[in-house]
């Protein structure tokens, strides 16, 4: 929930700080977007199965929420569309090193009988933290601009690697049986490989894509003169 949060206090604002203070066009939007999203896709499917190959969990889960975290901060720093997509990009890229190892977590640490409340439980914290963190940015923005909330925004998310070292431990289980990678896709069936095609290329929820679409022309009023000032700083 952390992290949702810290990261629904920067989503609405990006295309608004890329757009408006950054100057990129909306095209270019969209390929920050669809190269962050790609990678993402695709390090879940590899991440899973070094997980499954090592046996280890929680080292990839760790990784990948301090990647995004350490990545964040930067954002209050970027001069031009390509520090954005540097940020977004890495962002992204922790994601997905972090998505099915952690899946696998929650499944390996609970009963089979009771998968389906954790895994509930796991997507409500997740919702709470998509509605606190744009109200947060919201109430926020009344007061700062886009650099410091993107600062602030970090601090949510350096609490949730704080959790996850010290609190959250590493469930003992069997390794895998060693399968290449290409073996592993080998052994699917031919529709269920052609549905994996389709999930990396088009994984992300189609409708956050259209709010950021349907944002990215925010009112003027959201770019404050502090952000017109500090974005000729850098």
């Amino acid at each position: 929930m952390l992290t949702d949060i810290s990261t629904e206090m920067m989503l609405p604002l990006f295309p608004i700080f890329t757009v408006q203070v950054l100057g990129a066009a909306p095209a270019v939007l969209g390929l920050i977007e669809g190269l962050a999203e790609s990678a993402a896709s695709l390090l879940k499917v590899f991440s899973g199965w070094w997980s499954d190959r090592t046996g280890k969990r929680k080292p990839l889960i760790v990784g990948g929420y301090w990647l995004s975290t350490v990545a964040k901060p930067f954002l209050a720093l970027a001069s031009t569309w390509t520090h954005a997509l540097g940020v977004r990009f890495t962002d992204r890229v922790g994601k997905g090193i972090r998505t099915s190892p952690r899946d696998a977590l929650l499944a390996d640490s609970c009963a089979p009988g009771v998968r389906g409340n954790t895994f509930g439980l796991h997507r409500a914290l997740d919702t709470v933290g998509a509605i606190l963190g744009p109200s947060f940015a919201f109430l926020l923005l009344l007061f700062l601009g886009f650099r410091d909330i993107f600062l602030l925004a970090s601090i949510p998310a350096i609490l949730a690697v704080f959790v996850l070292v010290f609190f959250v431990r590493e469930v003992r289980r069997k390794r895998a049986p060693k399968l290449s990678f290409r073996a592993g896709l080998g052994s699917l069936s031919p529709g269920f490989r052609r549905y994996l095609t389709v999930v990396t290329l088009f994984a992300e929820e189609l409708d956050k894509h259209k709010h950021k679409w349907d944002t990215y022309q925010g009112p003027e009023c959201y770019r404050t003169s502090a952000d017109r000032n500090r974005s000729s700083w850098f």
